[in-house]
């Protein structure tokens, strides 16, 4: 498959806006500052206000089409804007327009059963031809057919009932609501083709009331909606890519929250006694790794790939990349996801074992370049260090530090040994048939494939959760994944803020629940 741009943003999960925007701010080795504060703020929201919310946007890009959102900025709008089939809610498939998605004993196609009582803000109800018109979008939007189209036979799909649809599938899926939640598939209307002031209808907890791209939208609460009236009046989604200028905004009284805040402005603390920096807690925390390119013959070499993940100094990196916010990683990606398995153990770190596997490989010496762009916070200096750990061991290893935007290029992607690569917690599912997808990112193995594919065709729970088990084995085992750390995903917001939900990611929350406190 060959690989594109926007493949590598979207396995990452991360825009083209964050990988613009984002300033590189350094590192120190010093302890986070105390008064973190974790979880989505104390108390109960009270009705009415207007909340001010500061993102990573994409400037003129930006989109209301929900097909087309991919910043944090677009994403926050369009959750609350529209409603997806299903949400990630922790770690797992929780209906939302639909409430299940049954699979034929074959695994080979699914029904949908919607939810009663879903109206569309022009006051028309929700049916089952709205979702199979959503469906039929996929093709002409390459960022969900990426996902959805290998798997699905769109042009099959078809409505049964006003409220049920079947969906043939192009190989056993067998838990699709896991499929169609980290896809984050989303619902149009019947016949919707312009998403924009005066056009835009969704069913979601807000309606839109302006929109300037770049800036900022306005969005107004929608009484009717089908989870219950939302807390606050109105939401105003800021887009500003700076995280300095996103932090100094709250402090300033311009903005009530500014997402994903960095961990040296954390460390700085926050200046004012009405704001507070949040973590997200530990299940919603990024794995920052290194992703082995096993295409290259020195890494296709297991005893290599061994000396390397006895070689990384994982408390070393967390200590001086995340500055105390965040704990050593076990070379797995998904942590805090349904199946991770937390109990597998890092291996101890082991410099003459490492030097002699590579010895016993004839690999002494040999050169070794890893690849990394600051499109999050921490990763070229976790590189340098890295890079400096390995030529302990006697490679010849050398960072190759490229701008943000260049880091995407999929021609240097494939041409490096080694890649510094960000995850979140999102569905093992999701974050291992998207790497296997590339051979430059993929892990060739028999019992890896197996296990995988088991996962996915299987309709037992147990026989599932065994499989995902043996793939995350086979990948600590021999894998060609180096995950040292999990970060914290942090916030800088008024004390009085609350009811955050992390759905898809915690860098862009679910704010239909947000709003002061009482």
């Amino acid at each position: 498959m060959e690989m594109t741009r926007r493949d590598v943003l979207r396995l990452i999960g991360v825009s083209a806006g964050v990988a613009a925007g984002l300033t590189a701010l350094g590192a120190c080795s010093q302890e986070p500052s105390a008064g973190l504060v974790s979880g989505a703020g104390e108390g109960t929201a009270r009705t009415g206000g207007t909340v001010r919310l500061a993102f990573v946007g994409s400037g003129a890009m930006e989109s209301l089409n929900p097909f087309a959102a991919y910043s944090p900025a677009d994403l926050a709008r369009s959750l609350v804007l529209f409603d997806r089939l299903f949400v990630m809610q922790d770690g797992k498939p929780t209906g939302s327009l639909a409430v299940s998605a049954k699979p034929a004993p074959d695994a080979m196609s699914f029904e949908l059963t919607l939810r009663e009582g879903v109206r569309w803000h022009d006051g028309t109800p929700l049916t089952a031809a709205d979702v199979v018109y959503s469906f039929r979008q996929l093709p002409a939007n390459p960022l969900f057919a990426s996902e959805l189209a290998p798997q699905l036979d769109i042009a099959g799909i078809s409505a049964t009932a006003e409220r049920t649809v079947r969906v043939p599938t192009l190989r056993p899926l067998g838990f699709p609501a896991e499929v169609l939640a980290s896809a984050a598939m989303t619902v149009v209307k019947d016949g919707a083709t312009a998403f924009g002031p005066g056009s835009l209808v969704g069913t979601g907890a807000y309606r839109l009331a302006g929109f300037e791209p770049g800036k900022q939208a306005r969005l107004t609460r929608n009484d009717e909606y089908w989870g219950g009236p939302p807390k606050a009046d109105e939401l105003v989604v800021l887009s500003i890519d700076d995280p300095q200028t996103r932090a100094n905004a709250v402090e300033g009284g311009q903005a009530d929250y500014a997402s994903d805040i960095p961990f040296v402005l954390a460390r700085a603390g926050a200046r004012g006694d009405n704001v507070e920096i949040r973590t997200a807690g530990d299940g919603q925390r990024t794995g920052y790794g290194f992703i082995l390119n096993t295409t290259k013959p020195l890494l296709a070499d297991a005893r290599v790939r061994k000396a390397l993940r006895l070689t990384v100094d994982r408390k070393s990196l967390v200590d001086r990349v995340f500055l105390g916010y965040g704990t050593p990683g076990n070379d797995l990606f998904g942590r805090g996801t349904q199946y991770y398995a937390d109990d597998i153990a890092a291996p101890n770190r082991d410099i003459d074992r490492a030097r002699a596997l590579l010895s016993e490989a004839g690999a002494a010496g040999a050169p070794l370049v890893v690849r990394s762009g600051e499109y999050e916070t921490g990763l070229n200096s976790s590189t340098e260090l890295f890079v400096e750990q390995l030529r302990a061991i006697g490679l010849d290893a050398k960072a190759e530090i490229v701008p943000p935007t260049a880091y995407f290029d999929p021609a240097g992607i494939t041409a490096a040994d080694a890649l510094a690569f960000p995850l979140g917690p999102f569905p093992l599912s999701l974050i291992y048939n998207r790497a296997s997808a590339f051979p430059s990112l993929a892990f060739r193995d028999p019992e890896l494939e197996a296990a995988m594919a088991t996962a996915a065709s299987t309709v037992e729970e147990t026989e599932r959760a065994r499989a995902w088990r043996t793939a995350q084995q086979v990948m600590a085992d021999r894998g060609n994944w180096i995950v040292w750390g999990f970060g914290d995903v942090l916030s800088l917001v008024r004390k009085d803020l609350v009811g955050f939900q992390v759905r898809e990611s915690a860098k862009y929350p679910y704010l239909g629940t947000v709003g002061f406190r009482e």
